[in-house]
């Protein structure tokens, strides 16, 4: 047994590019076996609802494959702590290592060993689950079996089509973290929220279509090009705005529109400028308040060919937490009942204060759809940015 896994990982990630790409999980079996003596060498990714994790396996359909819950489980605390956990089990330990791209949470490698893991095991292994996130992810280009071992039940056409369009659900750097969500995960059609990081900025938007289904799908897909295709020509952010709504009203002619919200971070100062298309503004948590950001709407994309879109702006200070959700947050609720609101919203983003950002998410979707004791009737889309830029630039 060779404990020096740090120095050993550099093998690792040729044997995994030169694999198969479904039996990735079989090559990483037998590099741990032979560097570590692990046993039980098991990949779980989490479901679209982040609330299971599934174990990969090449040689049986992903409906029948074992799962976890994320609540209540040890695997479950290394996701949702983005923590190693390692479990003593006679003389034995079972590790759990979280699987994640930056803040994206893929899943959770698990391995049993058969003695105490001294520390720099415990590196090589963590060093290890990091190598397995960035192939799985590149795999899932040349295979289905990732994709379809995160899904619980079938994916609608519409779904299949929004979860396209949406970048990696979280990522963190040392000025911001980033995390957002779609709710219901395997019916869905409208909502998406995109995000771009750039040497000096960061780019969010969150969309909203007109509509359900595979129409309120393609529409959003339209809205979503147009503004990333503006976004990378570097036009200004009020001109990639108007871009995206004259493509809009030129295809539907005013019938169909989207509601939009389009934001550009100063990475350096943490000023923010943003076009508000309609779309609900969002809070932000600063000190233990939460305040409503006060940007005043605008017409939707699409509506009427004259509308012209301006910036507006405010300053993001260290510590500042906003989140934007979709009108199916507030909106949700049983049948005949009251909806969710805002006030039940506010709750839930005070609760989850000190969460970091993917679990905030999580866990307020989690409370909506429990709240809504069904099936949804719209979509619910939320994005949470912490902002944690040393200087202190003002109001």
């Amino acid at each position: 047994m060779d404990t020096r896994l740090t120095e050993l990982v550099g093998r690792l990630l040729p044997s995994l590019d030169a694999a198969f790409p479904t039996e990735l999980v079989d090559v990483l079996a037998g590099f741990l076996t032979e560097c570590t003596g692990a046993e039980g060498v098991e990949l779980m990714l989490a479901d679209y609802d982040l609330e299971v994790l599934v174990q990969v396996r090449h040689d049986e359909p992903a409906a029948s494959a074992q799962s976890v819950p994320v609540s209540g489980s040890d695997a479950g605390r290394a996701f949702t702590t983005q923590a190693t956990v390692a479990v003593p089990d006679g003389d034995t330990t079972v590790v759990y290592l979280p699987v994640s791209l930056r803040a994206e949470r893929l899943g959770v490698l698990q391995a049993r060993l058969p003695y105490s893991v001294p520390a720099d095991t415990l590196e090589g292994l963590q060093q290890a689950a990091t190598v397995v996130a960035y192939v799985v992810f590149a795999a899932s280009r040349f295979t289905d079996m990732y994709e379809q071992a995160r899904r619980r039940k079938r994916v609608a056409l519409d779904a299949e089509m929004q979860w396209n369009l949406l970048p990696i659900r979280a990522f963190t750097a040392p000025q911001f973290e980033v995390a957002g969500q779609l709710m219901p995960a395997y019916d869905v059609g409208g909502d998406s929220f995109d995000y771009s990081v750039e040497t000096d900025a960061l780019n969010l938007t969150v969309t909203d279509a007109m509509g359900h289904g595979v129409g309120a799908s393609l529409l959003d897909a339209l809205a979503v090009a147009a503004l990333r295709n503006g976004r990378r020509a570097a036009l200004d952010l009020a001109e990639q705005v108007q871009q995206a709504h004259r493509a809009l009203h030129s295809q539907f002619a005013g019938a169909q529109f989207v509601v939009a919200l389009v934001a550009r971070v100063e990475l350096e100062t943490g000023r923010a400028a943003v076009v508000n298309a309609g779309h609900p503004a969002g809070y932000r948590l600063r000190h233990g308040r939460l305040s409503r950001i006060d940007l005043r709407p605008q017409l939707p994309l699409g509506l009427f060919a004259q509308t012209t879109y301006y910036k507006q702006r405010f300053t993001l200070r260290p510590g500042d937490r906003l989140f934007f959700a979709s009108d199916g947050v507030t909106e949700a609720g049983p049948r005949g009942a009251e909806p969710f609101g805002e006030k039940r919203l506010q709750g839930v983003l005070l609760a989850t204060a000190r969460q970091p950002p993917h679990e905030a998410v999580r866990q307020v979707l989690r409370t909506v759809s429990a709240y809504q004791q069904g099936a949804f009737r719209d979509d619910a889309t939320a994005l949470c940015l912490d902002w944690r830029s040393r200087a202190d630039h003002g109001p």
